[in-house]
Parts: structure tokens; C-alpha cells; sequence
């Protein structure tokens, strides 16, 4: 096998996993399930990040490429640089202990132990891989590495050729969060490990990193926002859009709220459990907080149950906390939205 065909143009980790300095402003596109976002960052003359100008966008009817077109119209798409990814079934993430080797001889000897690590043919999935501590003296290094299946990647590709725009990089979704996370969260290191949980709608993604903000544990957890939403439709019989809405505001009914809502939220729950059992065993260090991110993270309260539950501070993230706003960007607009737009800015961060 030719180990170059192996790595993708389009396919690659992003920011200090693979750094790349741009001048022209970076868009990063999240195809939800319910909904498409995008915001637009660039460097400023005094190094710090500024969006331009993001937009929101839902998909009705699991019509994406007539919400991703609608997106575009709004947010004035020319010369910026485009960035996506995906996420879910077909894509997984692996961290190994190697033989130290330079990122070079890592890729060209990866290729010939690819089987052994995902359940994939190595035909059907682009990957990549990172060192995650390349200044260590050590003879073993920590590798992370991705795969994702070839046809994720080339419908994404497809779809978005299909509204008009070539993209130059696609990504993970828990990779782009872990880079938002990495450039913009500046709280004091914890002594151990720290994990973030973006609720998706219906996909939960968990990442654990160590105090230098490395990744070391990634899982998706099959239960999200909309499993939360289905369930208080169904106990207190409203429809979706009431369930969702109450989610957010709940005003006084927010115990009814958090009681019709319980199983989904403690199912979740239980996972993280576990995940946080295996990671403890698995590298002896213990997790000392959480945050939460995603639309999930919308839900009023949820920090406090997720805290009573695993017994550790747990905090909503809030990615606008230490980017600047350019003037035509309304604050109150997009912080309504923030926890929604973790993804699409760690995305945008790819190449700033």
C-alpha cells in the first residue's frame, strides 16, 4: 500500500496538532442535526481573535443543503477560508504508546498497524495522527490518532461543492472543540485531568485532557439534547418545539422540568460515569472538573445536576468568553447562542 494515499488533503488534525498561519479570515461550518452553524474568525493587528460574523441556521425537513444555502446567503461567503467536519458512527479516535519516531516516519509506519486499531478496512477511511508529547525524552510517545470513513468526509466535500464553496480542511467535531478549548480557556490548570461534554442533538462527545490541555480520552455517547427534548414531550405532553423552549426558560416549572427529564439526563450521566471510571484506571489520574458545552448546555440547571451526580465542579463553557466582537456583531444576539457555537469556533481557530 502507498502510505501517501492513505492521508488526505482535506482530512487533518487542526491548530497545535497541525498549526498553519492564514491571513485571509476562516470560516468553520457545524452541520448539526438540527441545525447549521458558522462563525467567521480573524487574527487582529494586536494578536487576538475577533468573529466577523456568524449565523445560525436550522434544518427543517433534514433539508441540509437548503439550510447550508440559506446560511451562506446570510453570512456573505467570498475569499474566506472554509473549514468543517463530522462526527458520530465512522469516526473514532485512538490513543496508542509508539516507539519515539519524528511526525514523518510516524505516518509512513502507522499505515502498516491501521487494522489493529480501528475496526475499518484501511481502504475506507482517511486518517491522520499527532504526537501528543513531542518535546518528551522518553523512548515511548503518546499518539492520538483519527480515522473516519472515506464517505463521511466525501459527502461532506460534496455538499458543500453542491452550494458553491471548495473546503481546504475537515476535521472531528471533538477535535475542533478541544482546539476551541486550548486556545481560548486561560482558568488555572487543574492538578489533574479535565473533561469537556458537548450535548449535541443527538450525539454527546466527551473528551478528557491533561493539564497541558492534550487530548487523552475521546468517546461519543449516543444520547443528546433531543433525547432530553423527546422525553418531556412525552411526559408532559407538549410538542417538541414547547419541550424545547421550556428547556430553556423554564420560568416556575423548572422541577417538572428537571423530573420529566431525569432518565435521559441520568442515562447520560451514568455514561460519563463510566467513561470517567475507565480513564481513572486506565492512566491513574483523576478528572477534576467538567464543562459542558453544546446545545445541551442550554438546558437551565443542568451544571448543578450533572455536579450533584458526579460529586465534582462542573461548569457551562462559555467559547465567546475571550474572543472579541466585531462592532456589527451584536453581543446579546450571539450570546444567546454561545454554548451552540463550540464547535463552528474551534473550526474557525483551524488556521488563524
Amino acid at each position: 500500500m502507498n502510505w501517501q494515499l492513505l492521508f488526505n488533503n482535506y482530512f487533518h488534525l487542526v491548530n497545535k496538532f497541525l498549526p498553519q498561519s492564514q491571513q485571509k479570515p476562516v470560516i468553520g461550518f457545524d452541520i448539526g442535526t438540527s441545525s447549521v452553524k458558522a462563525v467567521e474568525i480573524r487574527n487582529t493587528q494586536e494578536g487576538s481573535f475577533e468573529i466577523q460574523r456568524w449565523a445560525l441556521e436550522p434544518i427543517e425537513g433534514l433539508d441540509t443543503k437548503a439550510a447550508l444555502k440559506r446560511l451562506f446567503s446570510r453570512m456573505n461567503i467570498k475569499d474566506q477560508v472554509p473549514v468543517t467536519s463530522v462526527s458520530g458512527k465512522g469516526t473514532l479516535i485512538r490513543y496508542i504508546d509508539m516507539p519515539r519516531l519524528t511526525i514523518e516516519e510516524l505516518r509512513k509506519s502507522i499505515v502498516y498497524e491501521i487494522d489493529k486499531y480501528f475496526p475499518f478496512d484501511p481502504q475506507t477511511i482517511y486518517t491522520d495522527c499527532y504526537i501528543i508529547d513531542p518535546k518528551d525524552k522518553e523512548k515511548k510517545m503518546s499518539v492520538l490518532v483519527v480515522a473516519t470513513k472515506k464517505e463521511l468526509v466525501d459527502e461532506r466535500i460534496k455538499l458543500f461543492k453542491e452550494v458553491g464553496l471548495e473546503l481546504t480542511c475537515v476535521t472531528t467535531n471533538s477535535i475542533a472543540t478541544a482546539n476551541a478549548f486550548e486556545r481560548l480557556v486561560k482558568v488555572q490548570d487543574p492538578a489533574g485531568a479535565r473533561a469537556i461534554l458537548d450535548i449535541g442533538g443527538s450525539v454527546s462527545n466527551l473528551m478528557i485532557l491533561d493539564k497541558n490541555h492534550s487530548p487523552r480520552f475521546t468517546r461519543d455517547i449516543f444520547i443528546g439534547s433531543q433525547d432530553i427534548s423527546n422525553q418531556i414531550s412525552n411526559i408532559l405532553g407538549v410538542n417538541l418545539a414547547k419541550a424545547e423552549e421550556l428547556k430553556r426558560s423554564p420560568g416556575d416549572k423548572l422541577n417538572e422540568i428537571v423530573q420529566a427529564s431525569e432518565a435521559s439526563v441520568e442515562n447520560l450521566i451514568g455514561e460519563i460515569h463510566l467513561s470517567f471510571d475507565y480513564f481513572i484506571t486506565e492512566k491513574n489520574l483523576p478528572v477534576d472538573d467538567l464543562f459542558l458545552v453544546g446545545g445541551g448546555a442550554l438546558f437551565k440547571g443542568i451544571e448543578k445536576t450533572f455536579e450533584k451526580s458526579l460529586n465534582m465542579p462542573v461548569k457551562i463553557w462559555n467559547p465567546l468568553t475571550d474572543l472579541r466582537l466585531a462592532p456589527e456583531v451584536a453581543s446579546s444576539d450571539i450570546n444567546s447562542f454561545s454554548s451552540q457555537l463550540g464547535v463552528a469556533i474551534g473550526l474557525a481557530l483551524t488556521k488563524v
